[in-house]
């Protein structure tokens, strides 16, 4: 497990809410820069700490490696980033105490890198993107925080079962003793107990209108339905929402849907006293989709959403 420092100046809001991080491949000009190539060494299991408006707030866990992605919609923030970029999946938790590394300069001087650190001697925070930094100084920064490195358990999205279930699923769709439908059964039963839901579950942490975040309370439910999907779309954690089983109720038949900048969108066909009984707000904007989602959810628009 190794340790990093992220400067969020400009981008925090997206990328905790969203639960990423995103920087472009090349600085101006087209130059490499180490503090995007280091995206590429983050590894699941890391433990990222971020730094925004004077101090260190929140720590995060990567859970898989970088992936080429277009830039986010950051609002007025990197305009003059270049559009392709590196994306890493994390799960953020916010340090119960804010960190001032100013404040811990002494270990900082003792243990600080050679090259590339995230401050200068006099502690003044460089302004780059993504620092690498010792365990000793990482691990004192959470200590302070008031967390300790067992968040990457807590907070792991991984699970080591993911990959057998995956395996048991593929077997069950190759398996040419079976009819259609006898595949459609046991494949999703198998993809529902463990691995479809832990793809969401990397993407959509909690249900987007309740705000619950147990997954066990949870149903992960396909945007674009299993019968229209191909095999890969079925697994595809990015055609997914994890959601309460009323609002599942709502969304699988098409009472509910979302616009990509995350407004819920209520079908005339809704009876609004069901919602108002449900204690359902549809009225607020939840977080905006990812790119990667965008297909899913247009798909959902389109076919499934009853829009008259």
């Amino acid at each position: 497990m190794a340790y990093w420092w992220v400067n969020q100046k400009q981008t925090w809001r997206h990328e905790i809410s969203g639960e990423y991080l995103w920087s472009p491949k090349t600085a101006a000009g087209g130059r490499r820069s180490i503090f995007y190539d280091n995206m590429t060494l983050l590894e699941p299991g890391d433990v990222v700490l971020s730094y925004f408006d004077g101090a260190l707030r929140y720590a995060g866990v990567v859970v898989s490696r970088a992936v080429s992605e277009p830039k986010p919609d950051f609002g007025f923030a990197g305009n003059a980033w270049a559009n392709d970029g590196w994306s890493v999946e994390m799960r953020f938790t916010q340090l119960p105490i804010v960190v001032q590394p100013q404040e811990h300069l002494q270990l900082y001087d003792s243990v600080k890198p050679e090259r590339y650190g995230p401050m200068n001697n006099a502690g003044r925070v460089n302004q780059q993107y993504l620092f690498a930094i010792p365990s000793a100084l990482g691990e004192h920064y959470l200590k302070t925080g008031g967390l300790s490195s067992a968040i990457v358990d807590e907070n792991a999205k991984f699970d080591p079962s993911v990959d057998l279930l995956l395996h048991e699923a593929e077997e069950i769709l190759a398996d040419t003793h079976l009819t259609a439908t006898e595949k459609h059964v046991l494949a999703r039963a198998r993809i529902g107990q463990g691995f479809f839901k832990e793809q969401v579950r990397r993407l959509e942490p909690v249900c987007r209108i309740t705000g619950v975040s147990e997954s066990r309370h949870l149903i992960a439910s396909h945007m674009k339905p299993w019968s229209s999907s191909d095999n890969s779309e079925r697994l595809d954690g990015n055609n997914g929402l994890l959601l309460s089983p009323h609002v599942d109720h709502l969304f699988d038949r098409g009472f509910i849907t979302f616009e990509s900048n995350g407004q819920v969108v209520a079908s005339a066909q809704l009876n609004t006293d069901i919602v108002k009984r449900w204690k359902l707000d549809l009225t607020e904007t939840t977080r905006r989709f990812r790119s990667s989602q965008i297909p899913y959810l247009e798909f959902h628009q389109e076919h499934i959403f009853r829009s008259s």
